[in-house]
């Protein structure tokens, strides 16, 4: 059948699918996630402008824009997106190295309005756009970001593009064309972390793969054979062919639930520095003991190295700290949760914090992956103290649960809601379970 063929009818049998508790479960834990990262969102510059750039395009539609009006469909999920990825504090796929929830809850949420879907349709085509990410993007997430690809951008698309395509029943031959038009809008590069456009990349996938939808259902037909291994994406991304897709035409390929094993971030920064901040916050309590640091080792893997090991520890921005491994250990060491409120305007950084974070010395060790590190401190008094993070704390071998969540939920909500933020969470939780979305609706539109 081949892969694109074997995908497509997967999108198409969504309605006739029926997810397990725990996949449910998991969609609505990765909705509560979404939803509370983006409202923490509310004042970031970047979220601010698309959402103003959008609304300035006067377009017609239902579909809601968290703190502002209504658009289209495509506009809104474009806003939205960007905003759940502006914190750069949403959930990761690991194996594809991509924010899923981004651009596929965005997606979802904004055609689903506009089409009139029940909650109900509108998780399951949530679980499609996750698993088609997921399946695509399963073991091209590190070698895409070593070329300079940023997994959200690439596999978030064609996430976003599956569960449009869910929503609106197209069949499998629709739903082919409408991977390759998103596919063919491929885009989003690593060099652009730190800056207002790598959540450019989220809301962009989530517009895109609404527009390829909405474009296959009215006939529009693009390149069938991308998806096949060497067949024309995987060889674009990694041009040397040292990796290429995985056959899913088998029975069984398409079997179990990506879902599964997703990750979520209990700290506001890029995830490859989580397990360096777990292993500082963990010695965090020996630095006044010790009569402060002397200085500071940090074993990590390539691709943290890549990513955020090469900056100096004074980051000119926000963003540009949350992609600063030197800057993000100093925090922990200094006792901070490395929440979004570390990394808010105005940007006055710590003098303290800086200072600690030039003492922070990266190796590169090939026994430290994505999820682990190796944090050797040395204090004032000359004792030594080593923490080796195995994985790093929501992992999903180390994972977060609803208590978790609903921490993390209400740190990023209570500033805009009160006490009304627990109210909100349990509406989230029972999504797709009773009619719950025209409440949800009605509380963020007091936002």
């Amino acid at each position: 059948m081949g892969n694109g063929p074997a995908i497509a009818a997967y999108i198409a049998e969504t309605s006739r699918r029926a997810l397990p508790p725990e996949v449910a479960d998991m969609a609505r834990l990765c909705l509560a996630d979404w939803l509370g990262v983006a409202i923490g969102a509310a004042d970031e510059p970047a979220g601010h402008i698309v959402r103003k750039v959008a609304a300035g395009w006067h377009s017609e539609g239902p579909s809601t824009i968290l703190f502002g009006g209504t658009a289209a469909a495509p506009f809104a999920a474009l806003a939205n997106g960007t905003l759940a990825h502006c914190l750069d504090f949403d959930d990761t796929y690991v194996k594809a190295i991509t924010h899923t929830s981004a651009p596929v809850w965005a997606a979802t949420l904004a055609l689903g309005e506009e089409v009139g879907a029940d909650e109900p349709a509108m998780l399951s085509a949530f679980v499609t756009g996750f698993e088609t990410a997921a399946r695509i993007g399963d073991g091209l997430g590190e070698p895409v970001s070593a070329r300079g690809w940023h997994g959200t951008g690439v596999f978030g698309r064609l996430g976003a593009a599956a569960a449009a395509s869910a929503l609106l029943r197209l069949n499998a031959e629709q739903a082919l064309h409408a991977l390759g038009a998103a596919a063919t809008q491929t885009g989003g590069l690593t060099a652009s972390f730190g800056t207002m456009a790598k959540p450019f990349h989220a809301g962009k996938a989530a517009m895109d793969g609404v527009v390829a939808a909405q474009l296959a259902a009215a006939g529009f037909t693009a390149a069938t054979g991308l998806f096949e291994p060497g067949g024309g994406l995987d060889t674009a991304l990694v041009q040397d062919r040292s990796v290429t897709f995985a056959s899913l035409d088998s029975p069984g390929d398409l079997s179990g639930w990506r879902i599964l094993d997703n990750s979520f971030k209990p700290y506001a920064a890029c995830h490859l520095t989580h397990p360096a901040v777990d292993a500082a916050r963990a010695l965090a309590s020996l630095v006044a003991e010790h009569g402060g640091v002397g200085s500071i080792r940090a074993e990590i893997g390539a691709l943290a190295q890549q990513i955020t090991g090469g900056k100096r520890g004074e980051p000119a921005s926000p963003l540009e700290g949350k992609f600063d491994l030197k800057y993000c250990v100093a925090l922990g060491l200094h006792g901070h949760a490395v929440s979004a409120a570390d990394f808010r305007e105005p940007w006055h950084p710590d003098p303290a914090i800086c200072a600690m974070a030039g003492k922070v010395e990266n190796t590169v060790s090939p026994e430290m992956g994505f999820a682990s590190a190796r944090l050797t401190v040395e204090f004032a008094d000359s004792c030594r103290e080593t923490v080796h993070v195995p994985v790093a704390k929501g992992h999903p071998q180390n994972p977060m649960n609803w208590d978790d969540m609903h921490a993390k939920f209400d740190a990023l909500v209570s500033r805009r809601l009160g006490s009304r933020s627990d109210a909100l969470f349990e509406l989230v939780r029972d999504f797709g379970r009773g009619d719950v979305l025209a409440e949800i609706r009605a509380m963020l539109a007091r936002l």
